[in-house]
């Protein structure tokens, strides 16, 4: 995973973590706390998304290391 891969994740882990604070800060006002609640499952998902590609990008690149190292191109 790049750098800029990981801060991505960490950026949206941050912002679950907010929404997550923000339902304790609800004191029970349940269209508040669905709003929240909503929002962490996109946050969920997303996260989800970007870690697959993530790991296809790597394998991507794993994939092109060894291919050039066999034909002694460039290394990526």
């Amino acid at each position: 995973m790049t750098d800029e891969q990981k801060g991505y994740l960490q950026a949206l882990s941050d912002l679950r973590s907010w929404h997550r604070w923000q339902i304790g800060a609800c004191h029970g006002d349940l269209r508040s706390t669905q709003a929240h609640e909503d929002a962490i499952a996109y946050l969920d998902m997303l996260i989800a998304t970007k870690k697959l590609h993530a790991a296809q990008d790597e394998d991507e690149r794993q994939r092109a290391r060894a291919a050039n190292s066999q034909t002694g191109g460039p290394q990526v």
